[in-house]
């Protein structure tokens, strides 16, 4: 029998939440008394024994059962608000547990097959870790030089990965245009390669 102590709770805890298993009471009292018994005795309650854990309890409880859909529409979700989807990212850092769901044999085996079957294309996902900040100034400057339009809207069909990065970086679309020097207000307004159509105009003028 395992012999339980503030430390080794606290532990255990955190090793089941960074595999996915469902923290919320309702399922700790059905899968793992003993470790239950132990927390309360410790802690007072299961609760406390959660928050000394360093995690939420409140996002703990609202906790769902992963299955293939859920786990789509988080990936979904989170690629919709540019978050970087690199496995390293989402693993460590973003969410711990969808990372470890999707991965199940049940599911879908592995992260690269997620991405997939939520419609995403993984070779573009793994590019996302590779932007900084400097190189997405660097790709709005030239972008802007060439006359393309960057309005978000135009962006998100002409250069997905761009925008996404954009977002990740620098929290919004209109504050990756200012670091890049560049008036997000007539951005929307501004047409695609007008200066380059009025330019040709006044060449067959002059002929």
């Amino acid at each position: 029998m395992r012999k339980w102590n503030r430390e080794s709770i606290g532990s255990e805890i955190n090793r089941m939440y960074h595999a996915g298993d469902d923290l919320n009471y309702s399922a700790i009292s059905q899968n793992h008394v003993a470790l239950l018994r132990a927390a309360t005795r410790y802690f007072g309650s299961w609760r406390d024994a959660v928050e000394y854990s360093g995690l939420n309890y409140e996002d703990i409880r609202r906790y769902k059962t992963w299955n293939r859909d859920l786990i789509l529409e988080r990936i979904r979700e989170l690629h919709e608000k540019g978050v970087d989807l690199s496995w390293r990212h989402i693993s460590t850092q973003v969410d711990p547990q969808l990372a470890a769901a999707a991965t199940k044999r049940k599911h879908f085996g592995s992260w690269k097959n997620a991405i997939q079957a939520a419609g995403l294309d993984y070779s573009d996902i793994r590019k996302y870790q590779e932007w900084d900040k400097d190189t997405v100034i660097k790709r709005l400057k030239d972008l802007y030089s060439k006359g393309v339009d960057l309005n978000a809207k135009s962006m998100e069909e002409f250069d997905i990965t761009l925008i996404t990065a954009a977002r990740r970086r620098f929290d919004s679309w209109d504050k990756a245009l200012t670091a890049a020097g560049l008036d997000s207000s007539k951005i929307v307004l501004r047409k695609p390669f007008k200066r380059k159509k009025t330019l040709a105009a006044s060449k067959i003028a002059v002929v």
